[in-house]
């Protein structure tokens, strides 16, 4: 592994992709292996801190505007199944849309609460836009609602409105905010966070957008709704008990250089509108989304720091995105159908940018324009027969994907990326569910 990592970096292909630093030096503390420490004293205890973790701790919540954060080190899906844990007990109601990451399913699991599945609204090119508010008109008193805003492709959902219906009927909100940590540092040009428009416990990634090491995340509350001690046993009981000081540290670094020298986002912004004022947004083989999406499918707003790309060409984006990192060496962090994403933060270097651009431009040149109308997907929810707690205790046999249609899941079958899941386990198998898999495990009897 380690060789091929020095192989890959050999290649100077440049990283449009998480984790947010992009290697790029000059937001990582130099020496990194120096900071890898245990809890000797004076450097506390991530468990029950009391010293410098509290106080970085304290921080964060300072700029996310949080009552409380709590530091992540098994990234955002520690936080998301520990909010679901210490919010929901067995059989609550849980209410949440269908393009969840799979860290929302392990949640269930472990709760026991029972799934009550809404949909997103299905953009015009086939991918998942936001989740309307009334999709919670119906809610059942007292439960859990769980939101994914932004999404993986950048659309952000009207958490405000949603938050109002939620507590209207006595219930919680989670935001999976995991792709918007960095709203928090440049209010006018990023959509206000899910903690500013009364989100009860939000989850952020820092490592996804934000120049900080894969599996750092926070979890924010700011809710008097939330069992503080039960929250704080499940971090525990999930996150490691040996968390790594390498990690926090860069945390640290990474707060104290992005709140000491706002001109980073500025610069930042001014590279986004640049590759945003130059590449198409429509009649081209290439097209850059932007805002004209904004007020359809339930989207409220959008992420400008995601450049999600349509292709209107004979060649599928993977088949793009293969051309783009062998002939202009960038990699895009998600190619797949009809569409590819660029992911970009403050530590995107100027070389960067100039690669994308010139990627981009020479293949308009070169590609032609094929305009087809998509054939967009309907999204159906599967026949509940079991919650995923239930069905994760029964014996399971393997066997060939044809031969289980009609027959219930007994595991969580995902896509990544994002990480959506297709199915999940007490889930009834259809012939009509887009999955490619040889075999799969389900419920014997």
């Amino acid at each position: 592994m380690y060789t091929k990592i020095l192989t890959h970096l050999s290649q100077d292909i440049y990283p449009f992709h998480m984790p947010g630093h992009k290697r790029n030096l000059d937001f990582l503390p130099p020496n990194l292996g120096l900071l890898d420490y245990t809890e000797i004293p004076g450097l506390d205890v991530l468990s029950a801190p009391t010293g410098i973790l509290a106080d970085l701790q304290q921080r964060i919540a300072n700029v996310y505007e949080s009552k409380n954060s709590y530091l992540l080190v098994n990234g955002s899906s520690t936080g998301i199944v520990a909010a679901i844990c210490a919010t929901c007990s067995i059989n609550t109601p849980f209410v949440a849309p269908r393009n969840a990451h799979i860290s929302m399913y392990s949640g269930l699991t472990l709760s026991g609460a029972c799934p009550m599945y809404i949909l997103p609204e299905i953009t015009s090119d086939g991918l998942a836009g936001g989740i309307a508010p009334s999709a919670f008109d119906n809610m059942p008193k007292g439960a859990v609602a769980f939101v994914v805003s932004p999404t993986y492709e950048g659309f952000v959902s009207d958490i405000s409105a949603i938050a109002k219906k939620v507590h209207e009927r006595g219930g919680i909100l989670i935001v999976d905010e995991a792709h918007g940590a960095h709203f928090a540092f440049d209010k006018k040009n990023f959509p206000a966070t899910a903690i500013h428009q009364g989100a009860d416990i939000v989850v952020n990634s820092l490592h996804k957008t934000l120049p900080a090491l894969s599996q750092t995340a926070v979890l924010h509350v700011n809710s008097h709704r939330i069992d503080m001690s039960r929250l704080q046993f499940y971090i525990n009981a999930i996150q490691t008990s040996s968390p790594s000081y390498m990690l926090m540290a860069v945390c640290d670094f990474m707060l104290h250089k992005l709140c000491n020298t706002p001109e980073i986002f500025t610069t930042y912004i001014e590279k986004l509108e640049s590759i945003r004022d130059l590449l198409p947004s429509k009649n081209a083989p290439l097209c850059l989304s932007g805002r004209e999406s904004v007020g359809e499918h339930a989207i409220y707003d959008i992420d400008l720091g995601k450049l999600l790309f349509t292709t209107y060409a004979h060649q599928d984006a993977n088949t793009i995105a293969e051309t783009m990192r062998s002939k202009f060496k960038i990699q895009m962090e998600m190619a797949r159908g009809k569409h590819f994403l660029a992911m970009t933060s403050v530590a995107d270097t100027n070389d960067g940018f100039e690669r994308l651009k010139l990627a981009v431009t020479r293949l308009n040149a070169d590609i032609p324009y094929v305009y087809s109308m998509y054939n967009v997907p309907s999204l159906t929810v599967p026949k509940v027969v079991l919650t995923p707690s239930e069905a994760i205790r029964h014996d399971t046999e393997l066997m060939p994907w044809d031969e289980a249609i009609g027959r219930i899941s007994g595991e969580i079958i995902t896509e990544y990326p994002p990480g959506i899941v297709l199915i999940a386990p007490g889930e009834r198998i259809s012939a009509e569910m887009p999955i490619k898999k040889s075999s799969v495990r389900v419920l014997k009897g």
